[in-house]
């Protein structure tokens, strides 16, 4: 905190006066500027943060995790009736493994073709068939995609910046559509979006789609979920799905947890699986490989752990089909929101109660959470929340610290105009002391010295008439002393640079010391109210004293002059002088001269002396160059 203020106090002072001086209204803008200052502030470094990023998919996985229990609780478990998955794995008794024979095709596409054929048989909808088939063609296998290309999909596994990855050409060219099965794997293994984005030749930022030579290849899940619209009349076609960017990557996958039939590559083959469960319906064929055997990253969706590709792509295509795919909140006028949003959290979080601020604050976390989770239920938009809060966090925490500080700057305002109260009170009574020791003891004192005189010219040989005479004088010096250190007349009649010479030639004659002053720009009127010269000159006197009762100086100089727009006194002696370290928090008389800088804005320090080998220097700084300091204490 006290870094803070630090760095906020060169930037304070610049505040109009006006505003500073119109108490709370002055400091309830300053709450207001700086805490909104703070919240943008705060807004700009957390808006691409990383670290934000990895919390925001962790948090994601946990919202879809609870729309799906509030769905669930709902309208229960839900069942598709348009996709039918089929696995095709070592515990099928296939060999997946087994290499080409004398470069041929691999053995896997042999039996593919005779699946695909007895899949063919119960006129499915659409055939997916979402292998990795690199390598050499089957000819039996190329005839099985000609002979049912108006409704087989082949999805490319392979490396699109590298062709010999993909199946071969006859294969390509034998379906009726080649789509691209784009995964998007977060660095935690979530499955949350499915779209690749592209940027066409043109340079312009297009739909979902590659283009390799002269072949187009789209996303998989758009590619089936338009062939499905176009078959089947229900559905967005392609032309009707909306268009992304870079900056509005859909999630595909649903919160629904859609439950799919779920058939082994055997026991369709042997015909254990009647082929009517297969009417009318999108059937996916996909690996699924033993640990043993898997070799690739395992992938998870928010829902499922250990997640074939295969289910992964239903669930995007049956999103697609039923047009509840999630959308995310544009980024460009997320950025503007939060902007905003930081802006008046750190203003409102700078002026509010901590009881109410804390409340505030919480409440509007809960109501934050709570819209963001309707909208990604019932509105299918995706509002990430955690730059949200984390701005809500920063901004409680700069408003808070702002607020302390401010209130802390307020309560020092407040002491010091007490004291200052309190010390023009004090010189009040001072004033009003002198002036009845003036008017009154020292009539009465000379009353009684004439009664001496009278008293000695009628008693001429008795001595005591005199020496009460020499003690009377000296009472009447000593009384004239004293009301001139209550209230120096000296500032008044003399000005404020002779009177602190004057100072100066009054140790010199009590003390017998050496004495010098030095005026540096020979002026004496530095625009200094009344309370303030007077203050600097009791805090002149003081050092003197100081000289006077404990430094056993023999050569004192008092300096003045200006240095830019400060007003410098040095007040020097050649005494055994004092350590600033070690200077006692109870010793009244320094504790005395802070005080009164304190109270005038007047910076105080004891150093070493320039000019002598040994001793103190007392100097003293304060600013003439602003209104504000001159003003303050006049009386």
């Amino acid at each position: 905190m006290a870094k803070l203020s630090s760095f906020l106090a060169p930037l304070t002072r610049r505040i109009p006066l006006a505003m500073a001086k119109q108490g709370r209204d002055g400091l309830l803008f300053q709450r207001l500027f700086w805490g909104t200052l703070a919240g943008c502030l705060a807004t700009i470094l957390l808006a691409e943060s990383p670290v934000l990023d990895t919390m925001e998919l962790n948090l994601l996985e946990w919202r879809f995790k609870i729309a799906h229990e509030i769905n669930s609780k709902v309208l229960g478990t839900v069942k598709s009736t348009d996709i039918v998955l089929v696995t095709y794995d070592d515990d099928d008794q296939f060999d997946l493994e087994a290499e080409p024979i004398d470069g041929g095709p691999a053995p896997i596409q042999g039996v593919l073709a005779n699946l695909i054929d007895t899949i063919q048989k119960g006129n499915p909808l659409l055939v997916v068939v979402d292998i990795d088939l690199s390598g050499k063609s089957d000819p039996e296998l190329v005839k099985v995609f000609q002979k049912y290309r108006s409704n087989i999909v082949l999805a490319l596994l392979g490396n699109l910046e590298n062709a010999s990855d993909f199946p071969s050409a006859e294969l390509r060219k034998s379906c009726a559509a080649c789509a691209y099965d784009h995964l998007q794997l977060e660095s935690n293994g979530l499955v949350c979006q499915m779209p690749m984005v592209a940027v066409t030749p043109e340079g312009t930022v297009n739909s979902p789609i590659f283009t390799y030579g002269h072949e187009v290849f789209d996303s998989l899940p758009k590619a089936v979920a338009g062939l499905m619209a176009s078959k089947s009349g229900i559905g967005p076609t392609v032309g009707q799905m909306p268009k992304f960017t870079q900056d509005d990557i859909p999630l595909y996958i649903n919160f629904r947890g859609t439950k799919y039939d779920t058939f082994p590559a055997a026991e369709i083959v042997r015909g254990e699986v009647t082929p009517s469960h297969f009417d009318s319906k999108v059937v996916i064929i996909g690996t699924k490989f033993t640990q043993k055997q898997d070799n690739t990253p395992t992938v998870r969706t928010p829902l499922a752990q250990n997640v074939t590709h295969a289910q992964i792509q239903a669930d995007a295509i049956n999103t697609i089909h039923k047009n509840m795919i999630i959308h995310t909140f544009p980024r460009t006028i997320l950025h503007h929101l939060l902007l905003l949003a930081g802006g008046t959290l750190g203003a409102l979080s700078s002026i509010l109660a901590m009881g109410t601020r804390t409340t505030s604050f919480l409440t509007t976390s809960m109501i934050i959470v709570t819209v963001t989770e309707i909208a990604f239920m019932m509105s299918h938009v995706y509002v990430p929340i955690v730059p949200l809060l984390a701005v809500l966090m920063l901004a409680f925490i700069f408003g808070t610290l702002i607020y302390l500080d401010t209130d802390l700057r307020l309560s020092n305002k407040e002491l010091a105009d007490a004291r200052e109260a309190m010390q023009v009170r004090a010189e009040e009574e001072r004033q009003r002391i002198a002036e009845d020791l003036h008017d009154e003891t020292l009539p009465a004192l000379s009353s009684v010295a004439r009664m001496a005189d009278k008293l000695s010219e009628e008693l001429v040989d008795n001595p005591v008439p005199q020496e009460m005479r020499d003690k009377l004088d000296q009472a009447v010096v000593e009384m004239r002393r004293v009301i001139n250190d209550l209230h120096p007349s000296v500032l008044e009649t003399m000005g404020f640079k002779p009177a602190l010479e004057n100072l100066l030639v009054s140790l010199e004659r009590d003390m017998n010391i050496e004495t010098s002053f030095n005026d540096g720009d020979k002026h004496d009127d530095y625009g200094l109210s009344q309370m303030t010269r007077l203050q600097l000159y009791r805090i002149v006197q003081e050092g003197l004293n100081n000289i006077q009762k404990h430094s056993h100086a023999n050569k004192v100089e008092l300096s003045i002059g200006l240095q830019d727009t400060l007003l410098v006194i040095k007040v020097t002696d050649n005494g055994r002088g004092i350590d600033p370290s070690k200077i006692r928090a109870d010793s009244h008389g320094l504790v005395n001269i802070r005080q009164r800088a304190q109270l005038i804005r007047a910076h105080v320090e004891w150093t070493k002396p320039e000019t002598f080998e040994s001793g103190t220097e007392l100097r003293l700084k304060i600013s003439v160059g602003t209104s504000e300091d001159n003003s303050r204490g006049n009386v």
